[in-house]
């Protein structure tokens, strides 16, 4: 872990709390690779330098870095936690999330995007379609109505969260 915050300290020469920060989106970093922090890319590149590069800091393409034992965990789950692992590691400090901004964006995992054709509408208990959560043409996304709302409220995990799925990897 020192390698961790030593790195960041080593570019700016002072710690604090964002550097915590920095240091748990390395953490993220390595839970979503695979890889340890430093000694896997070559001469004097680190995990940081190596997930931009390969990925262009896209969240999109988590894929490109993803650590192979976490194929039974779902994508979009794994692209959140890079997202978040990404926000962690901005270059400069004051962009970076706070803590508890960090533990509130992992604590609220969004529904998986939808594409057309990957799969079948939902349907309710009732037995008819679900109201489909796909924007609309123009790119615009409508406001939800209340009835659709409170059928649509996510359930507690139960069993495990992909955090903790990342962690027993």
């Amino acid at each position: 872990m020192l390698s961790c915050g030593f790195t960041e300290y080593a570019y700016t020469l002072k710690v604090d709390e964002k550097s915590d920060v920095y240091s748990f989106g390395v953490v993220l970093l390595e839970l979503v690779t695979g890889k340890k922090p430093v000694g896997e890319f070559g001469d004097g590149v680190d995990i940081v330098q190596w997930v931009k590069t390969m990925t262009d800091a896209n969240k999109e393409q988590v894929i490109k870095i993803m650590d192979p034992r976490l194929s039974t965990v779902p994508v979009h789950e794994v692209m959140h936690v890079f997202y978040v692992a990404l926000l962690c590691v901005e270059e400069q400090s004051v962009q970076r999330p706070t803590m508890r901004e960090v533990v509130q964006m992992l604590s609220e995992l969004p529904k998986p995007a939808a594409r057309q054709g990957d799969e079948p509408p939902s349907v309710d208990d009732d037995g008819s379609a679900a109201p489909s959560d796909a924007p609309a043409g123009d790119g615009s996304v409508e406001a939800p109505h209340d009835e659709a709302t409170n059928e649509q409220q996510p359930q507690p995990i139960s069993q495990s969260s992909p955090t903790t799925d990342l962690i027993s990897m």
